[in-house]
């Protein structure tokens, strides 16, 4: 998976990166207009890199460039988080089937440590952690691919949505699902069951955008009821 904020990365790749951040994280808000000379003042950098930057911030459909406003921070809502969830599911499932049709007792041993340590987290309260794990052990369901084409799309709905988990948070019983399916996936892999393997994944995946929709959406009642400054 893709490494945030790489300092080997040129000047656009690396602002673009942070603006991405900034967007998702709710730190620019929606419809917030993105000038060149803010941001430049922002992030210490010159025009150019910037305006790269948000040329493929457009081509991500998280910034909407207009001949009259410039650039401008589109709205992150559940429709944009429903599609980020079903390319992932998409390419997940197909996968964990590969993973399966080929894991190694390493393999399953190395899941089974990385599930141990998501208890770990989660008897701990370590949102972070559990984050950071929880990213682990996809990425090892990704690993298992040779389409590199497929795992950078991939990629990039995780930058895109793991800001938003570590914005919004999980709810306890998010949390408590997540070892519980992820047992259930490795021991379909360790079966060598792509076709189970599979279907969990899909339903794991659906519970996490449910978690995080949610999470949203009682946001956005809060604001509209004037209980969270937007």
């Amino acid at each position: 998976m893709t490494e945030r904020f790489n300092l080997g990365r040129t000047n656009y790749q690396r602002v673009r990166d942070i603006i991405r951040n900034d967007i998702i994280t709710g730190q620019f808000r929606d419809g917030d207009r993105l000038k060149i000379s803010d941001l430049v003042g922002r992030y210490g950098i010159s025009a150019m890199p910037i305006r790269e930057a948000l040329q493929q911030l457009q081509g991500e459909g998280l910034v909407v460039m207009s001949a009259n406003r410039g650039a401008s921070v589109r709205r992150i809502d559940e429709h944009f988080l429903w599609q980020m969830y079903e390319i992932r599911k998409a390419l997940e499932m197909f996968f964990v089937v590969e993973l399966a049709g080929r894991a190694t007792a390493q393999d399953v041993g190395r899941m089974r440590d990385v599930l141990g340590r998501q208890e770990q987290a989660i008897a701990a309260g370590s949102e972070e952690n559990l984050q950071k794990l929880d990213l682990e052990f996809h990425g090892m369901i990704v690993g298992a691919t040779k389409n590199e084409a497929a795992a950078a799309i991939l990629s990039r709905t995780y930058d895109l949505t793991q800001p938003l988990r570590l914005r919004f948070g999980r709810s306890p019983e998010q949390a408590r699902r997540i070892p519980t399916d992820h047992r259930a996936i490795i021991e379909a892999i360790a079966q060598h069951d792509g076709p189970r393997a599979s279907r969990l994944i899909s339903e794991h995946i659906n519970g996490a955008f449910a978690d995080l929709a949610d999470a949203m959406r009682l946001e956005d009642d809060s604001i509209r009821k004037g209980l969270v400054k937007g």
